[in-house]
């Protein structure tokens, strides 16, 4: 009877692992989906700005008067504009670098756990927004070009009436990316400094349990250690 019981045991616990590995797989199908999905929306406005503003030559449309206009501007370096006029090897160390960073937070994306979906969101919409200004690197090859090049990195919102420069879809991301994953850091994730939620407490007090078990374990480890032994045998 007991091994009956251990055996329907196991089979409930191989059953829960099994679900578990499914709906990590499915989390991750969806994430890939949506990133493919974020990275085509980003080329696909770029594309559209380019030829109606730049081959076309259409003017800048108004999307709220004396605030944000739509355009095409090329930026031949990072962020702002900056670095449009570095040294060919510094560019080079930024596309790399960019690559590499990307990569770095793929894994990390990967290997988060799922319920921590807040961060996992977070990742997701960096790493589609610096492939999407990546490929516009690489497919231009920034790193030969010059201030003034009629190529690069392809920027269509103006929102320089808020202190911003032009910037484009890839860029929201990265920046809403980047808001979020210091609200999760912060509230919004297990490890937060001040877990915010029913999830996130649940999830930060597994974690506090997960620490003590093992702070127990190995308290009564090193009791066993250090607990003295006992001679069975008896001199004359």
């Amino acid at each position: 009877m007991k091994k009956k019981n251990l055996l329907e045991s196991k089979s409930v616990e191989e059953l829960t692992a099994e679900r578990a590995r499914l709906k990590a797989w499915r989390g991750l199908l969806w994430g890939f989906i949506a990133f493919v999905l974020l990275v085509f929306v980003d080329q696909f406005t770029k594309l559209a700005a380019d030829v109606y503003f730049g081959q076309k030559g259409n003017a800048p449309v108004a999307v709220i008067p004396g605030w944000v206009y739509l355009e095409i501007t090329y930026n031949p370096g990072v962020a702002y504009g900056m670095l449009g006029n570095a040294a060919q090897w510094v560019k080079i160390a930024i596309v790399v670098g960019t690559a590499v960073l990307m990569a770095v937070l793929g894994v990390f994306y990967v290997r988060i756990d799922a319920r921590r979906s807040f961060l996992r969101v977070a990742f997701l919409l960096i790493i589609a927004g610096g492939v999407g200004n990546l490929i516009d690197r690489v497919q231009y090859k920034v790193w030969e070009l010059g201030p003034g090049a009629t190529i690069g990195v392809r920027d269509m919102i103006n929102l320089e009436r808020f202190g911003f420069a032009v910037c484009n879809l890839a860029d929201f991301f990265i920046t809403f990316g980047a808001v979020m994953l210091v609200l999760g850091f912060l509230f919004f994730d297990r490890d937060a400094l001040f877990p915010t939620g029913k999830k996130y407490k649940a999830l930060a007090q597994e974690v506090e349990d997960k620490k003590n078990a093992l702070v127990e374990v190995k308290g009564t480890r090193s009791a066993e250690d250090y607990e003295p032994r006992t001679d069975d045998t008896t001199g004359e």
